[in-house]
């Protein structure tokens, strides 16, 4: 995947506290949540600069209500599993280089057809004018997803929340797409550099489609059983090794 090219593993930068209470307060006007430092990392295009920062899960749900989603192009998803060396689909993979660079998945999330959740806040300016976004990568069923919302004032009535909008001028499908290559370009590349080094075993479970993942014995696994004997058989068998983090 050419996005992982320019990988730089210096580019996440520790703190945003007071852009995120600011972001918070100015857009939700409340400060229901504990202020922590908030990693992040600049996502560079043609057209803009877009700073990508993690949230915890108290952030995420303040700003989630006050956002409108966007549609998925799931074609465009489809076609990350098609790169070369892409660590897309595997849960396993995603998961521990999100966590490296990111911290602990949040919990905002079903844990029967989910195992991990990383909200961000995607924010930049376009002609002076400052837009949020907000975009989680999480996997469901047996797919990894990077959804997408625009956060709205909340006072602003122009738009209904429980109905899925195209893309806004300011964040068109082109940008999304090209964002999100970008991403897992770069977490391709990021994992690369950490591969040889991880040894942490674990498991996790996707309980609504059978499926296993984790790692153990230096070796990343993703496994879909056939039926719930055989699933539940092999979380027995790794409960000697992990328990999931």
């Amino acid at each position: 995947m050419s996005r992982s090219d320019s990988l730089n593993t210096d580019k996440c930068h520790g703190d945003n506290t007071k852009l995120i209470d600011g972001i918070i307060e100015e857009y939700t006007r409340s400060r229901k949540y504990v202020p922590v430092k908030n990693v992040s990392m600049d996502v560079d295009t043609e057209n803009n600069i877009y700073k990508f920062i993690r949230l915890n899960d108290d952030q995420f749900y303040e700003l989630h209500n006050n956002s409108i989603p966007i549609f998925d192009d799931y074609g465009h998803l489809m076609s990350l599993n098609r790169y070369e060396n892409t660590i897309f689909p595997n849960f396993s993979k995603i998961y521990v280089t999100l966590k490296k660079i990111f911290g602990e998945s949040g919990k905002y999330y079903d844990d029967w057809k989910n195992s991990f959740s990383f909200p961000f806040l995607i924010y930049f300016k376009k002609d002076e004018e400052q837009f949020v976004y907000l975009m989680n990568i999480f996997n469901i069923r047996s797919s990894i997803e990077f959804s997408i919302r625009k956060v709205i004032h909340i006072d602003d009535e122009t738009y209904k929340k429980d109905v899925l909008h195209d893309p806004f001028e300011e964040f068109p499908r082109e940008e999304i797409n090209y964002f999100i290559e970008y991403l897992a370009g770069y977490l391709t590349g990021y994992f690369k550099s950490l591969e040889k080094q991880y040894d942490e075993p674990f498991f996790k479970t996707v309980e609504s489609n059978l499926i296993l993942f984790g790692y153990k014995d230096g070796s990343y696994f993703d496994d879909q059983y056939d039926n719930e004997e055989e699933f539940h058989q092999a979380i027995r068998e790794l409960k000697g090794v992990s328990e999931g983090p």
